[in-house]
């Protein structure tokens, strides 16, 4: 293989990204992100292995999914007696293998893997915050902002779920709690420098100098806040996309119908509800996806920059970077929703995914089958020439970079969701077509995702069916029982084996 690569690990949060952007009808550029692709390979069918924060990335740090790990929720969420607030004990983390074969690894940004333990108790050097964080009180940001001369990070509301009376005004982002100003959209005051995106591509651009200034490998962890809401694009970002143009979200209208109840539960009872407050597609939601698009924009840019920072070393031929987002974010999708709760559905499901590596893989090419944002931890270990443990659930996707039709690859990939707010386990299983989702004590579902790309049309109970939803369960009921689901293992499998 060569030197050892250097490993970037590129993270978003929360991205609205599916069906989002559609060719010929509306599309936002992203121009770091599509030179990124072009440059690398591109995954069209990537999901999140848990669509909420905790549980996804603590599965992308161990390479185990989070009924192992024991991050089933968001850290916060200690009213969970079955969640954990830090990982399971004994848990190794990625950067624990690359120590062993002479890395010297980094975490910069967006921790929300522990509420006791930071990036630092497992060997990863940098700067992080307990749980989800609050940016914009740290102190690394406050310092940051006095060398520039930014003050305090003020917004200017538009619209908010939660409080419809700030409409109109500026608040300082300043609160003991970091969901309250989370529901809404508007505009950050100040240059783009000032937006928490560009302080974490600053901090990890430096600390990316730092180790490249070293004599040994590197892996950097670079995890951003955004493009999460709140929506608040700052500067010449603000203004970029002209909501007029954007077109109504395919599945605004949908009304449900054959869905299980934790559908209806996100769309009338989590966050507000969005469409008793905005129940009409004109005048608020399309400027509320305006500024969610320029928030992404201006993620990119700030992306971008820590990628110009890399080419600065020279190092950037032989670093591996990995460039995925935490789960999607639904919304607009289904009825009308906001943010994210208890379904998996494909809006919080797929993620952006790609990965370049110029010494180790050809680039501009794209893999369309089922992979999992998980899979970015055994990709690291094996592109450093680390052993991938058995224990570990993640797979390497360096022979789909290198073969993305002929590589040998698992039909299927299965995701876990343990609930958001709402107890309501799930597991699903997806192939190149199908997706099927069981859940405990609520309805199952089964999509054709080749002619229902939206999942309007809930095939569970239709008899022609019947063969592939016996398939598609005993796929969940094989991998329950071999990778020891302990959450799954009791109402959910006995559930699956009486519809076998």
């Amino acid at each position: 293989m060569g030197e050892r690569p250097n490993i970037l690990f590129i993270i978003t949060d929360h991205h609205a990204w599916h069906d989002h952007f559609r060719p010929g009808e509306f599309e936002v550029k992203s121009p770091a992100w599509e030179g990124f692709c072009e440059a690398g390979v591109r995954f069209d069918r990537a999901y999140s292995v848990s669509p909420i924060c905790s549980p996804a990335r603590a599965s992308m740090m161990s390479g185990v999914y989070p009924s192992r790990h024991g991050l089933i929720w968001n850290t916060e969420a200690t009213r969970n007696p079955k969640n954990r607030i830090d990982f399971e004990p004994g848990t190794r983390l990625f950067n624990s293998y690359l120590a062993e074969a002479g890395y010297e690894s980094a975490y910069v940004g967006k921790w929300h893997c522990g509420h006791e333990k930071l990036p630092a108790d497992y060997g990863l050097e940098g700067w992080s915050l307990p749980d989800y964080g609050k940016v914009y009180m740290s102190d690394a940001y406050e310092a940051y902002a006095r060398e520039r001369g930014f003050g305090e990070a003020r917004a200017r509301i538009e619209h908010n779920l939660d409080h419809p009376e700030w409409e109109g005004t500026t608040v300082t982002l300043h609160h003991e709690s970091p969901w309250r100003f989370m529901n809404g959209s508007g505009m950050l005051e100040g240059p783009p420098e000032a937006h928490e995106e560009f302080f974490v591509a600053h901090m990890a651009a430096e600390k990316l100098r730092e180790l490249a200034s070293g004599g040994d490998p590197w892996s950097l962890v670079a995890s951003f806040w955004g493009p999460h809401q709140p929506y608040y694009p700052s500067g010449r970002y603000a203004g970029m996309v002209d909501p007029a143009t954007i077109p109504r979200y395919p599945t605004f209208d949908d009304d449900l119908e054959g869905k299980p109840l934790r559908h209806f539960i996100h769309r009338d009872l989590t966050h507000g509800p969005p469409r008793k407050l905005w129940p009409e597609w004109e005048p608020v939601w399309p400027e509320v996806l305006a500024r969610c698009y320029e928030q992404q924009i201006q993620l990119d840019a700030a992306i971008g920059s820590l990628l110009s920072a890399l080419e600065e070393t020279g190092q950037a031929g032989n670093t591996l970077v990995i460039w995925l987002a935490d789960h999607g974010d639904a919304l607009a999708s289904h009825g009308g929703c906001w943010d994210k709760a208890s379904t998996y559905t494909e809006e919080v499901g797929r993620v952006p995914m790609a990965i370049r590596w110029p010494a180790g893989l050809p680039g501009g090419s794209r893999v369309t089958r089922p992979v999992s944002n998980m899979d970015a931890t055994a990709t690291m270990l094996e592109a450093a020439g680390v052993a991938v443990p058995e224990s570990m659930q993640s797979r390497s996707v360096l022979p789909l970079c290198r073969d993305p039709e002929g590589a040998e690859w698992p039909e299927h990939v299965v995701c876990e969701h343990n609930g958001h707010g709402d107890d309501i386990l799930q597991r699903s299983v997806i192939t190149e077509r199908y997706k099927y989702v069981a859940a405990v004590f609520d309805g199952d579902e089964l999509y054709d995702l080749a002619e229902d790309p939206h999942e309007r049309h809930n095939l569970i109970d239709a008899p022609e069916e019947a063969d592939l939803a016996r398939d598609m369960r005993l796929r969940l009921i094989d991998h329950i029982e071999s990778t020891g689901d302990r959450l799954a293992a009791g109402r959910l499998l006995y559930a699956l084996r009486r519809g076998v």
